[in-house]
């Protein structure tokens, strides 16, 4: 875990090994992606609602888009250059690096600022290093983040309807959940 964390804080002086270099065993991948599952569903339980389900969708959700981005960056920027490795290490390491926002769930108005700062930096950090370490340019980084959006989004669909279908999550509570949380701002600050 200590190669994990200093592996983070390489990236975010925007210092980046090969992609060789980012291999962790099961011990790490498994904790790391429960954390950002959790810190996922802290974040977006005021939309979807508080449903038993919601837990478990959350967390197949955040391994779904690891593995998406992961797999897309593999084959858009390894198309031409056969570089070897995975993407996988590299991929959890930058998105581990959102997990200090934990706490902008307890100072919201303290941390709004800078929270979003932090959230904009981990973006340039991860997207950096995909140029560097593929040695691509950025268009191919984009074009690869644009299918990665589109692929995520009909599979983060398709585990929705599954999730729904199973009974294991309510949409129509999730509808009410998000509308409750539209209305609340409004009815604050007498906008209608």
């Amino acid at each position: 875990m200590y190669q994990f964390f200093l592996d983070a804080w390489a990236a975010l002086r925007l210092r980046f090994y090969p992609k060789t270099h980012y291999h962790y065993s099961l011990l790490i991948i498994v904790p790391v992606l429960l954390a950002l599952g959790l810190i996922n569903m802290a974040n977006m339980s005021q939309i979807l609602g508080q449903q038993i389900g919601i837990t478990v969708f959350i967390l197949a959700l955040t391994v779904l888009r690891w593995g998406i981005l992961s797999k897309t960056m593999q084959v858009i920027l390894g198309y031409y250059n056969k570089q070897p490795g995975q993407w996988y290490g590299y991929v959890l390491v930058t998105e581990a690096l959102i997990l200090p926002t934990i706490a902008m769930l307890y100072w919201p108005q303290a941390l709004a600022m800078p929270g979003s700062f932090w959230l904009i930096w981990t973006m340039v950090v991860q997207a950096f290093g995909f140029v560097r370490i593929s040695q691509q340019n950025i268009f191919k980084v984009a074009l690869a983040y644009i299918i990665y959006f589109i692929v995520t989004s009909l599979a983060g669909g398709m585990l929705l309807f599954i999730f729904s279908t199973m009974g294991w999550l309510d949409i129509n509570s999730m509808a009410q959940a998000f509308q409750q949380m539209l209305t609340i701002p409004a009815a604050e600050t007498g906008i209608r």
